[in-house]
């Protein structure tokens, strides 16, 4: 039974009765009902109530009670969720909604309307209206919002990326999450972060971290999001999310083993850490935990005595880079990317030398 049919109650009846050749009338009276009433039911004034259903089935034999009793928590569910819709969502509400919720960047090719792209909205976000977004989210209410992000494409952002954990990962219902395993993998992590094959590199992550009981998911960002990766919990493990932003790959590579350094040194249970762009690489982060996980990841990739020689000779070109590059167990664009960030090397030079 679709919206599109559900019509009251009443209406329904009506067409039996006039299958069986009973009229309104006569109803009333094989019913031992006023008439007032019973007219009030079958035009969809009155609720049809469990007593009303009860002695229609000793009339109607074909249908049962619960049929009717079935169909009017339908009708009735129906026409509060029209009531509901047409208070919240007017069609000036809608247009505000749809800009600051991202609709178009989460529904863009659905062909849906904005009221059903509002209402999966509010699903998604696990909330009953957009008002109580700010109160419900507002743990996400952090210094780094003042650069110009939103917390609402966040918020959309690692809704989307919960959704695809279990599409994305195994099932994990019969593995506990071990520390000491994510630790021991760490020399395989370095490794495969050598294969220069994208999509195989990550699902062998992905193999990694299940085993050790964490999930892993990619997800693509949101429009203004500025999210590279978060650590959350689902369903009591840890989950790793990255966004994947720039797709290259020094880039989601350095944001992985970032989201790796909280998962090992921050994870806490139900909290969630959200890592934004700015914070990656960044040693001047205004967070302590986002410096610390900065930091596992550069000393993950290169040794930082070892990086110290290597920028005291300032000379980068191919060769150089490739040499240290092979003498630290890493691809040459992790290290052409440190040397960018470290304003060594311009951002405009030596990017031939990364993996996209």
């Amino acid at each position: 039974m679709t919206n599109e049919f559900i019509v009251p109650t009443g209406f329904v009846i009506r067409d039996y009765l006039e299958e069986y050749g009973i009229s309104q009338k006569e109803l009333s009276r094989r019913l031992g009902m006023s008439e007032k009433h019973v007219s009030n039911v079958l035009s969809g004034k009155s609720r049809l109530t469990e007593e009303f259903a009860i002695s229609l089935e000793k009339i109607i034999h074909d249908v049962p009670a619960s049929y009717w009793l079935n169909y009017e928590s339908k009708f009735r569910e129906f026409k509060k969720r029209e009531e509901l819709e047409q208070n919240e969502f007017s069609e000036e509400k809608l247009k505000y909604y749809s800009k600051k919720f991202k609709f178009s960047s989460v529904f863009g090719g659905l062909n849906w309307d904005l009221k059903k792209q509002a209402n999966e909205m509010l699903k998604l976000l696990r909330i009953d209206n957009f008002d109580i977004f700010d109160s419900v989210y507002s743990d996400l209410e952090v210094e780094f919002m003042e650069d110009g992000g939103e917390v609402e494409p966040i918020a959309i952002w690692l809704n989307l990326a919960k959704e695809e954990i279990e599409i994305q990962n195994k099932d994990l219902s019969d593995v506990k999450f071990n520390k000491e395993k994510v630790i021991n993998s760490l020399s395989k992590l370095k490794k495969i972060s050598m294969n220069k094959d994208y999509i195989n590199s990550l699902n062998s992550v992905r193999k990694l971290l299940n085993r050790a009981g964490v999930y892993l998911v990619f997800q693509d960002p949101i429009e203004n999001s500025k999210v590279r990766g978060a650590l959350t919990t689902y369903k009591s493990r840890p989950a790793v999310f990255i966004s994947g932003r720039f797709k290259s790959h020094d880039h989601v590579w350095f944001a992985l083993m970032h989201e790796i350094g909280h998962l090992l040194q921050h994870y806490v249970p139900n909290d969630t850490i959200i890592s934004l762009e700015d914070d990656l690489y960044s040693s001047n982060s205004t967070s302590i935990k986002e410096e610390e996980a900065n930091e596992f990841a550069r000393n993950f990739f290169i040794d930082a005595e070892d990086y110290k020689k290597f920028v005291s000779k300032n000379e980068f070109n191919k060769s150089t880079i490739i040499d240290f590059a092979l003498d630290q167990n890493v691809l040459p664009g992790i290290v052409v990317a440190r040397l960018q960030h470290d304003n060594y090397v311009p951002h405009s030079k030596l990017n031939y030398l990364k993996n996209r």
